[in-house]
């Protein structure tokens, strides 16, 4: 009992009952009941609507009501106090109507007491505590089913679904009706693995929680998720996919007395882990792909670089220049190979432009219909008021390129090929259906065709290097891997539909260019002769046999050149000549602990007006870097002689036109070479 008094309402018409009672309680130890009487049925009710007690002694008889009307009338009121019934004889009837009524005791005043009232009054009250707490219980218990996201299902020893609340409702398609006809069981449950297979023996079924009363811990189940058809019922992207956990019940004498089962639709969750393994799977391939391009570049710059100098050395007889010209042209062949790899690592530099999407598709009109061939229907739908993108647009083309060829080769007996364009808006509710998607304003372009479509295994690989479905010699697996590396460069996203039968649809999303006018629109033209010059150039270059190449080749332009192996050994060199170098031609990837990068930096913090060039068949350094925004000349492995010699002399020119070069020759005066070095 509390330590504060207990607040004692007394209902009785008969004053000199009153009197027996306030004795009998002013008898109980420690005094702890503070006693007020009201003699009516109206003044008690009131009191009692008030709630100001702790307990209410009632009378049987009230005047002309009696103590039992009271309850009754009093019993739909919210957190009514406990009343104990007084009366002068006991009536068995009486008894039970007053129980039913929700009285806390019924009590014969003739055999009362201190103690017997004292002990009446304390297990009231702690009986409307108990019950208190149990209804705050079980409200809780009730707001957490209300709310749950997870499903909770309770079952009994037959597994016939007695209690499901509205989240299993939602997630099973339960009904009420149902529900109260015990008309579903979890034991006709069939269970599966993560992947929606269904398991065999007792694992299979929720029976075994019943006979061993061991709980089952992630079980999956599935099924059909909306309204479909049963021609449906065996497609995959028609079933949902649901946890199970499920727990034993049981009653007062320890037998198993039911179950309770949660359940959670996790194919949504189960598809996004799909999705992130197949992403982080994909990056690995793209590093490995990254990696070992970076290594067969050296080795095809030196192969193209030899072959040109052979070509343009003395006079050969035309067997031996067929052979240069076709080692050339195979490594020309092996280094398109590497830039497909490149593209889908996302490794690959590309100089951005402001482009019309519907531009594009115009331009490459009359060229498609000659790879789709005559038995495939063209249909180029272009989006009004397109936005523009900014993108590089020979890797734009690309993308149109391998999607066309891709649905050609879906629809060998003839179909039709539809393209378009549009504008589409994407909100967080979309990003969240589309991981890879990002919310904001796009280009969209489509490319659908009627071809023979896609499996399920065959979709989850699709982007992946190498992989085709294609006879042997038939692909290299790298057209969709080159899309996607493509699309993820400029910072988009790539959706497919496909069914079998029916065809696919590619879905390719570019962000719309912000503020452009810094971007170039167009490129100037290499100029077919090649002039040399009278600067100092600073050669960093790990590969010894690339170092070699580069200063046999520039040295036949007549520039004054300097090498060095490594970052450190490059700062060595800068100090012997003391800074006086004209252009700085780095490879990105170094040993020594400084890539070309760093080198670059520290030497333009000496010499702000250095002229740098950076040289690489890839690094993860220039990914992002945009060489049609920034100041920043770079030369792609493998290259020709002719090329890197261009480049070069673009490079000096470029802020120095009609000025002495540091060496007092003007630039114009240097010798000029036509196509390859001679």
């Amino acid at each position: 009992m509390p330590d504060t008094p207990v607040r004692v309402l007394l209902v009785d018409d008969d004053e000199d009952d009153y009197v027996i009672t306030r004795n009998l309680i002013s008898e109980i130890r420690d005094r702890r009941y503070q006693l007020e009487w009201v003699d009516n049925y109206d003044a008690a009710l009131d009191a009692v609507r008030r709630r100001e007690h702790d307990i209410c002694l009632l009378d049987y008889r009230l005047g002309g009501r009696t103590g039992l009307e009271l309850l009754r009338e009093s019993k739909s009121l919210n957190d009514r106090l406990p009343m104990i019934l007084l009366t002068g004889q006991g009536d068995h009837e009486i008894d039970i109507e007053v129980m039913e009524a929700g009285a806390a005791d019924y009590l014969i005043k003739g055999q009362l007491d201190s103690d017997k009232l004292d002990r009446a009054i304390r297990y009231a009250i702690q009986g409307q505590y108990a019950k208190e707490r149990l209804r705050r219980e079980r409200d809780l218990i009730g707001r957490i089913m209300e709310t749950s996201p997870v499903g909770i299902v309770v079952a009994d020893q037959s597994g016939k679904i007695t209690f499901a609340n509205l989240q299993a409702e939602k997630i099973l398609g339960l009904t009420k009706d149902a529900l109260a006809r015990n008309a579903n069981s979890v034991l006709d449950w069939c269970l599966t693995d993560s992947e929606g297979d269904p398991l065999s023996g007792p694992e299979s079924s929720l029976k075994q929680i019943l006979d061993s009363g061991q709980p089952v811990h992630d079980a999956c189940y599935v099924i059909n998720s909306g309204t479909r058809t049963e021609a449906d019922a065996s497609s995959r992207r028609d079933r949902a996919l649901l946890s199970l956990n499920a727990a034993p019940l049981f009653d007062a004498g320890g037998r198993i007395d039911g179950m309770v089962v949660t359940v959670e639709d996790i194919t949504a969750r189960v598809a996004l882990e799909a999705q992130l393994r197949q992403s982080q799977k994909m990056e690995s391939i793209g590093q490995l792909a990254a990696g070992v391009a970076h290594d067969i570049n050296n080795i095809l710059t030196i192969i193209q670089g030899h072959a040109g100098l052979l070509l343009n050395a003395a006079p050969l007889d035309p067997d031996s220049v067929k052979s240069l010209k076709q080692i050339s042209a195979a490594s020309e062949r092996a280094a398109g190979f590497i830039r497909h790899l490149l593209m889908f690592s996302r490794k690959q530099v590309y100089r951005t432009k402001i482009l019309d999407l519907n531009a594009v598709l115009h331009n490459l009109e009359y060229m498609l219909p000659r790879m789709l061939g005559e038995h495939i229907a063209l249909d180029v739908r272009c989006g009004p008021d397109l936005p523009r993108i900014a993108a590089d647009i020979a890797m734009v083309e690309q993308i149109v390129m391998n999607l066309v060829v891709n649905a050609r080769d879906a629809m060998p007996k003839g179909g039709k090929l539809l393209i378009e364009t549009s504008t589409v808006d994407t909100d967080s509710l979309y990003v969240k259906l589309h991981p890879e998607a990002h919310a904001g304003r796009f280009t969209c372009l489509s490319v659908t065709d009627t071809g023979c479509g896609m499996e399920r295994s065959v979709l989850q690989r699709i982007f992946e290097p190498f992989f085709t479905t294609k006879e042997v010699g038939k692909g290299t697996g790298l057209g969709l891997a080159t899309v996607y590396g493509i699309v993820k460069q400029h910072h988009g996203w790539i959706e497919v539909q496909s069914k079998v039968g029916l065809g696919t649809t590619f879905k390719v999303f570019f962000p719309v260019a912000g503020e452009t006018s810094h971007l170039p629109t167009g490129s100037t033209p290499e100029s077919e002769t090649v002039k040399g010059g009278r600067e100092t150039i600073l050669l960093v270059e790990d590969e010894k046999d690339l170092l070699e190449l580069l200063r046999e080749v520039l040295q036949q332009y007549q520039y004054r050149i300097l090498t060095a192996s490594s970052g450190t050994e490059a700062l060595l060199v800068w100090d012997e000549h003391n800074g006086q170098i004209d252009l700085l031609l780095t490879d990105m990837i170094m040993p020594g602990g400084m890539t070309g990068d760093e080198l670059a930096v520290e030497l333009k913090r000496r010499k702000p007006d250095l002229k740098t060039i950076y040289a690489s068949g890839y690094t993860s350094a220039f990914v992002g870097r945009d060489f049609g925004r920034d100041d920043i000349a770079f030369l792609a492995k493998p290259y020709q002689p002719h090329q890197v010699a261009q480049l070069i002399r673009d490079t000096l020119d470029a802020s120095a036109r009609g000025q002495s070069s540091p060496n007092g020759v003007p630039a114009d005066a240097a010798p000029a070479l036509t196509g390859q070095p001679g």
